[in-house]
């Protein structure tokens, strides 16, 4: 939690420069986008003193929202971004109960929230092909809603599907650093990027991170 803590102020400076900056631009030198993203989540394993356990399965979500790109000169540019996010995985949970016989719950694990990516882009030519850029920068996330559902076969007393709160298995607040390649199409932009997680998701002992891969198309104005 630290760590994400200690994130935010050098994306909030980012932010605050890349508005400063936008300011004085003219209009050629600032693009205003929506972007949507197919999302591959991929929860790392629980990390304890005594070895990794794999606690999830991959899954998969979206993201939604809007970028400002803007040009600083000699192939450089900034990108800032607000999106909404929806991510879905599986939980490998089991129980065991007074006879002994263990069960596997499965639970599926959802959760949404916002987004925050602040990109530093480096745009290059290959001669007589195309266009490229290589981007890389932070990103912080705020779950708003996070649900952990059994499925109607498996009824488990004072079950808790609150992935969030006090009580809850995971933090609302992650950051991640994001590295990535994309092309332009005209107006359109195709890029591919992974994100890995730095936040510590897990209030208890265990250490947990998620990570994210993703496949995305953003339409400038």
């Amino acid at each position: 939690m630290k760590t994400s803590a200690f994130l935010l102020l050098p994306v909030a400076m980012m932010i605050y420069s890349a508005r400063a900056f936008a300011s004085e631009q003219d209009e050629a030198g600032v693009l205003w986008g929506v972007k949507a993203s197919f999302d591959l989540n991929i929860p790392g394993k629980w990390h304890t003193p005594a070895g990794s356990i794999s606690m999830y399965d991959p899954g998969y979500g979206f993201t939604l929202g809007g970028v400002c790109n803007i040009d600083l000169s000699k192939g450089f540019y900034l990108e800032p971004g607000l999106s909404f996010f929806y991510d879905t995985y599986k939980a490998d949970f089991t129980t065991t109960n007074a006879d002994g016989n263990v069960s596997r719950l499965g639970p599926t694990v959802s959760k949404a929230g916002i987004r925050v990516p602040v990109m530093v882009g480096y745009w290059f030519s290959i001669p007589d092909r195309f266009d490229l850029t290589v981007f890389t920068g932070p990103e912080v996330s705020y779950g708003f809603s996070g649900k952990v559902k059994l499925g109607d076969d498996h009824i488990v007393e004072d079950w808790n599907d609150n992935l969030y709160g006090n009580e809850g298995m995971q933090r609302r607040f992650d950051a991640a650093w994001k590295v990535g390649l994309g092309a332009p199409i005209n107006s359109l932009f195709v890029s591919i990027d992974a994100a890995i997680g730095i936040t510590d998701l897990i209030p208890g002992a265990p250490s947990c991170r998620d990570n994210r891969a993703s496949v995305s198309l953003t339409y400038y104005f």
